[in-house]
């Protein structure tokens, strides 16, 4: 799965594990919080020991056992990353945040029918964000496995359950530009500019993409418009220098 995906769901869980009541002791919820902050910086070494500290205090805490699995995704180790999963689903099979992240995982193997089914399955969970999570991560895998259409409307349904997923749509289709995936970015552009209003970031982009292909009236256009609803940015600055 796309690596801004894996950092937002792991952002999910940090505020998930601050807010769900458990039994765990206040070591073992300390250990974690740790263990996920030190894995959100990268810290493999220092994240396994706080997060094997938390689980010999807590076992059965399903966030100790995904906050594992996420470790042993992140270390390339897939096989105990899907034990970890396992014992994950075991403990709380209907927890979406749960569902929603082994499907990430399945998609980041290339499974891609299988992430689909779990996906569909956090749809139906009650919690909140469920269904918009779950539309977010399908849309991005079915990218993934190169289906556009079914990207496309996956994405469209995540941002009419949350208006709010449209942030890192677009600063993913902005990562994409610049990586060259010039056919991922115009999609998640599309999606963005269908559901949201115009912003500074997303009409800097199309003036990059008009540019690219020498649209000049194009290129004017949404300069206009920048310069209208967005003065004090900094894309009208780059606009009026002529970067892009």
């Amino acid at each position: 799965m796309r690596n801004g995906l894996l950092c937002a769901l792991l952002s999910a869980f940090l505020v998930s594990g601050c807010v769900t009541n458990h039994a765990a002791s206040g070591s073992a919820e300390t250990r974690l919080q740790l263990g996920l902050e030190y894995l959100a910086r990268g810290d493999i070494a220092a994240a396994q020991r706080n997060l094997q500290r938390a689980e010999a205090a807590a076992p059965q805490d399903y966030r100790t056992q995904l906050a594992m699995a996420r470790l042993y995704q992140l270390s390339g180790d897939n096989h105990s990353a899907q034990l970890r999963y396992d014992q994950a689903l075991q403990l709380a099979p209907l927890n979406s945040f749960v569902v929603n992240n082994y499907g990430a995982f399945l998609c980041g193997l290339g499974q891609y029918d299988a992430a689909q089914q779990q996906f569909s399955q956090a749809q139906r969970l009650p919690q909140s964000g469920a269904r918009a999570d779950s539309f977010e991560n399908a849309g991005y895998c079915y990218l993934n496995a190169g289906k556009p259409e079914q990207a496309k409307a996956s994405l469209l349904l995540a941002i009419q359950a949350d208006a709010q997923k449209g942030i890192p749509l677009l600063a993913d289709a902005e990562r994409r530009f610049g990586k060259g995936e010039r056919v991922q970015a115009r999609l998640l552009l599309d999606v963005y500019q269908h559901s949201l209003p115009a912003s500074a970031e997303s009409l800097w982009l199309e003036i990059r993409f008009a540019a690219l292909v020498e649209r000049s009236a194009d290129v004017k256009r949404y300069g206009l418009q920048l310069a209208r609803n967005f003065p004090q940015s900094i894309q009208y600055q780059h606009f009026l220098a002529n970067e892009y």
